[in-house]
């Protein structure tokens, strides 16, 4: 038997649930199952139905309430079809046009079962507020000079955050939307007004434009994966990058003894105004092994890459031991025992350096040496 999976409505929009499934049914396709997100359909023959939602009182409880069992009985027997039921709402269905009489005649009465669905309702709100504080307060702390780390991963993946509060937006908005909006439909109805099942246009523009915007931050991340290239550290042919041939190391390219052993190789990641290399090589010569790891970014101005200098520092692993350092065709760069940052222009790298010599000293020099090549790279035109 042919089965559908669909997304329904939330369990707060009563009447665009009632309308869904009806316009389902239209189509071919009959209410099986009702669960959290998506409801199964089974293949059926189309027909005219109309479907009406019962909520069943929570008296405080979580999870599924089922209906009493006389409650349904009373219901068949008025021509309306127990068809299944999830947490608070559960489904009735019946021919259209048959004449059944509606499962309430007093909208006052029936405005009590509203109560259990406007807590949980509630409950969602207050969640929501909950974790958007908690997102802001990080965000925040991350722009004023704080969690680093954050701020190379908004660089590296400008969407990521926009995409991040776009769905917080959504949450609290959804949330907050589904408070008023039912307790909008209990006013009206302890007034003895009928339940709106009329559609809610202004919400569904509202949550369509915050599709849209998250469309957009993912097509992005789609656009950076698919032009996002991969080359083999070889000198001349990776752009602002340095390899270990051009500081002598000459060895013969191996795996990366950790990470998994994923080969030497230097990745190239489009940026928004810019571009992205992460370079990670190895070379062993007998029983020495050399060991080059950078990233570089080549941005949109010298003052993007001015500023992401001392960021840099700031996610080192030893960002704390390094010192200023002068180099000519540097417009900034620091150095430590095993790592460096160098600004020249709109580009900006991080590099880790680990070569075979015998003392710290050693270590340093072939850092600052390594500082000179990439200086003479950066400035040479061809």
């Amino acid at each position: 038997m042919k089965r559908l999976y669909w997304p329904h409505p939330n369990d707060w929009d009563i009447g665009g649930m009632e309308r869904f499934y009806a316009r389902m049914a239209r189509r071919g396709w009959q209410l099986e199952k009702r669960g959290a997100f998506f409801s199964r359909f089974i293949r059926k023959e189309p027909e005219e139905v109309c479907y009406r939602v019962e909520l069943a009182s929570s008296s405080g409880n979580f999870g599924e309430v089922q209906l009493p069992p006389e409650q349904i009985q009373l219901y068949e027997e008025c021509g309306w079809q127990y068809v299944t039921g999830r947490g608070l709402v559960h489904l009735f269905r019946a021919p259209a046009g048959s004449g059944e009489p509606e499962l309430y005649d007093d909208p006052r009465q029936q405005a009590d079962t509203l109560q259990g669905l406007r807590r949980e309702a509630r409950h969602q709100l207050i969640g929501a507020c909950v974790q958007t504080a908690i997102y802001l307060l990080l965000v925040c702390l991350n722009w004023s000079g704080r969690f680093a780390d954050m701020r190379i991963t908004c660089l590296q993946a400008p969407t990521l955050v926009p995409l991040a509060l776009i769905l917080m937006g959504s949450l609290l908005a959804g949330a907050l939307h589904q408070v008023i909006s039912l307790g909008r439909q209990y006013r009206r109805m302890r007034l003895g007004q009928p339940l709106d099942r009329r559609p809610q246009w202004g919400w569904r523009t509202i949550q369509g434009g915050f599709w849209a915007a998250g469309a957009v931050c993912v097509a992005f991340l789609v656009w950076q994966a698919v032009g996002t290239r991969t080359l083999m550290p070889v000198a001349g042919q990776v752009g602002p990058c340095l390899v270990l041939e051009q500081l002598g190391e000459e060895g013969e390219l191996t795996n990366l003894p950790v990470r998994e052993g994923r080969e030497s190789s230097i990745r190239i990641t489009p940026l928004l105004g810019g571009r992205w290399w992460h370079g990670q090589e190895i070379r062993e010569t007998g029983s020495t092994q050399a060991s080059l790891f950078q990233d570089v970014y080549e941005l949109s101005s010298p003052q993007t890459a001015a500023e992401l200098g001392p960021i840099l520092t700031e996610t080192a692993t030893f960002g704390w031991a390094m010192e200023t350092v002068e180099v000519d065709g540097l417009d900034w760069a620091v150095c430590g025992a095993l790592e460096a940052v160098a600004v020249r222009g709109n580009k900006a790298a991080c590099i880790t350096l680990l070569v075979p010599v015998e003392n710290d000293e050693e270590q340093r020099a072939a850092l600052t040496q390594a500082l000179t090549v990439l200086a003479e790279q950066w400035n040479d035109p061809t």
